[in-house]
């Protein structure tokens, strides 16, 4: 896992949030951390933009959540990863003038 990411990976985040029993038992025979999000932007949508994922990632928007946009429409609705990235602007925006600082999951202060 390290040599395709160029770090050895810490945390797991299931497939459509599903933690099962076999997921849970690999994540922990690799040293694994599961983790689940807070709040989603939905941009797999079809019809998302980016003022579409940010309204709904807003509501949720605290200090400490974990937010979750994909980068591939390879499973959903071409324009989905562009809706994303639109909404990453408007993001982090907003976590500036709530003075939340926005940082990868690693940064969160899980125990793995």
């Amino acid at each position: 896992m390290a040599a395709a990411a160029g770090v050895q990976p810490r945390f797991y985040r299931p497939p459509y949030g599903v933690l099962s029993a076999g997921a849970l038992a690999a994540a922990r025979r690799l040293g694994l951390t599961p983790v689940l999000w807070t709040c989603w932007g939905r941009e797999w949508t079809r019809g998302a933009t980016p003022r579409s994922v940010w309204a709904t990632l807003g509501g949720n928007l605290t200090g400490g959540a974990t937010v979750l946009l994909h980068d591939s429409d390879c499973t959903s609705p071409p324009g989905s990863a562009a809706a994303a990235l639109g909404a990453l602007p408007l993001l982090l925006e907003e976590c500036a003038v709530r003075r939340l600082v926005a940082g990868p999951v690693g940064e969160h202060g899980l125990d793995a």
